[in-house]
């Protein structure tokens, strides 16, 4: 079966360069056991963090632990410097409308390959995404720029030490800077071309999976190295970086195997010990199973930052009338979708009715107008016929001769969200809009690949926002497309207002006026109708019970947040 293959590829890529399994911690440069995490979203094709092909869950995955970031995302959503990188907590000071902060680097911090972490590294990780306007030194591949857009400059002291971060104006998430395994510190004595456009074609062509990550380096516990990617088997081998200064892991091999989303292929993977952790889209049947291998394996169900939501491609010739979209959410029940799905396995489980705020986050507001609280057919029926469109014969709408047929992308082997689309289907087909159903692998792919949210090769897609506390994660989901730089807003479309709100919303230092001005954005965004929030996503995590100081961090930080610190009961 694919597990047992996988882990005898483990077995032989380690073995030239991972260590022997003796358990001399001396001898192998970490600990003694290895832990094999069945990784079941989308394998990976690149590595790079900052661009749309690397922005994946198996890359966060990953890269939990490469690299360094000045702040970690704890399991109870709250922030803690990270006390290996940094030898006290950043301090941040605001004196008229300059902003300045300050990191003090251990002076032992130093990349795998022995070269010291500085202020040149930070300076760096700014200079990378700053602008994504080419014309000012950008990239038009970056994700986001938020934040080190208002940066005005990086200086060292102390022998790059202390670095110092000045910003033209406050950034109210200034912890999210160099923070994240999706923005974390880049070595610029690997990376940095020595010419801003050089360095933006580097990110744009990012990490390809099979040629691993460059010099094979790494700033944190754990090291990726290329002669341990077996990408044909969907297998990667983290081993303990020899050279980081901290507390090393205490396991040996960290490896990470690709299985897909096949509950079959999880529950016989734990129930045989081949594989070791699970963190897969829960349900129903899955959870059950799991459950039923206790106390061998210990499992939970949690709900996190993360939510499921329908975009609408607004550049389509279809969608790009807002009554067409308006009349689609309409002709959702939304509740039902998750009684159907998530809440087969949850009684927590709920409508979303807010993009910027989550159920369970006190800063939570239900914005939703109340044409979307439940399914208003008839009020769907009528926007359709203002628009233009007539009921045909067959019960599907159409306008010039073209039906109003439309094709909902998702991951591929997700039998949650395949079971979503079949309870919208027939909901949309009551109100004269036919769907279909359609797994797409290329679904997060880059522009390469023509039907790639990247590429808008797409009509409606169902998908997650895995979130952070970092609220500046936020903006370049819905921040207007600037030419080709779309950030992660693949619905294409935006406006002054909301873009002025967003820049308003991260200067502002507090709470309350955080939560009013993220609750008055949500909105305008049920205005445009881009997105439509589903539900908030539960995450499900399953671990032998023989692994101690595994505990499930329901933000992007995901469940290896914390694995170099993991070890085996003897």
């Amino acid at each position: 079966m694919l597990i047992a293959t996988g882990v005898t590829g483990a077995m032989a890529l380690t073995a030239c360069g991972g260590g022997s399994d003796s358990g001399d911690d001396e001898a192998s440069g970490g600990g003694s056991g290895r832990v094999v995490y069945g990784e079941s979203t989308d394998w990976p094709e690149n590595l790079m963090p900052l661009i749309a092909a690397g922005n994946a869950t198996s890359v966060a995955n990953i890269e939990a632990q490469l690299f360094p970031q000045a702040y970690l995302v704890q399991p109870d959503l709250s922030l803690e410097y990270n006390d290996e990188l940094l030898t006290e907590e950043p301090t941040s000071e605001v004196t008229g409308e300059t902003q300045t902060v300050t990191y003090k680097i251990n002076p032992d911090a130093v990349w795998s390959d022995g070269e010291p972490i500085t202020a040149d590294d930070f300076e760096f990780s700014w200079n990378l995404q700053k602008s994504s306007d080419p014309a000012e030194g950008g990239c038009a591949s970056l994700l986001s720029t938020t934040g080190y857009d208002q940066v005005t400059g990086v200086e060292g002291a102390d022998d790059g030490k202390t670095v110092t971060v000045t910003l033209g104006t406050p950034f109210a998430d200034w912890k999210a800077l160099f923070s994240g395994s999706n923005n974390p510190v880049f070595p610029s004595h690997v990376m940095d071309k020595g010419d801003p456009a050089a360095n933006c074609e580097a990110i744009t062509t990012g990490w390809p999976i099979a040629e691993g990550i460059p010099s094979d380096i790494s700033g944190g516990p754990w090291q990726l190295k290329k002669e341990n990617i077996n990408n044909g088997q969907q297998i990667v081998v983290l081993t303990p970086n020899e050279n980081y200064w901290g507390e090393k892991p205490k396991l040996e091999q960290l490896v990470i195997q690709g299985i897909g989303n096949d509950p079959t292929t999880a529950v016989q993977g734990l129930s045989s010990g081949e594989l070791n952790m699970i963190y897969p889209q829960p349900q129903l049947d899955l959870v059950d199973q799991i459950a039923d291998l206790e106390p061998n394996v210990v499992s939970d169900v949690n709900f996190g930052l993360s939510f499921e939501h329908v975009d609408f491609n607004t550049t389509d010739p279809l969608l790009s009338d807002v009554r067409v979209r308006q009349a689609f959410a309409m002709a959702l029940d939304r509740q039902e979708i998750v009684d159907q799905t998530v809440g087969q396995f949850s009684s927590d489980a709920q409508v979303l009715d807010n993009r910027i705020w989550l159920n369970t986050q006190p800063q939570y507001e239900d914005t939703a107008p109340e044409q979307y609280k439940s399914a208003d057919v008839a009020g769907a029926k009528a926007l359709l016929e203002e628009a233009g469109w007539a009921l045909g014969s067959d019960g599907v709408y159409a306008k010039g001769g073209q039906r109003l047929s439309l094709r909902i992308d998702t991951t591929a082997n997700n039998p949650l969200r395949e079971q979503t689309i079949n309870v919208m289907i027939p909901q949309l087909k009551e109100a004269g809009i036919e769907a279909s159903f359609n797994a797409n692998p290329d679904i997060f792919a880059g522009a390469d690949k023509p039907t790639s949210l990247e590429a808008g090769g797409f009509q409606v897609a169902l998908f997650a926002w895995v979130g952070s506390p970092f609220i500046s994660g936020t903006p370049p989901i819905y921040l207007a497309p600037q030419g080709d730089a779309i950030g992660q807003n693949y619905a294409r479309i935006g406006t002054p207002e909301i873009d002025a709100l967003f820049a308003e919303w991260l200067t502002l230092t507090e709470d309350s006026e955080i939560a009013d001005t993220g609750n008055e954005i949500d909105r305008l965004l049920w205005d445009q109708m881009a997105t439509l929030p589903l539900y908030q996503k539960p995450t499900f995590i399953a671990y032998s019970s023989t692994i101690e100081g595994a505990e499930d961090n329901p933000t992007q930080a995901g469940p290896l947040w914390n694995a170099s610190t993991w070890s085996l009961q003897q």
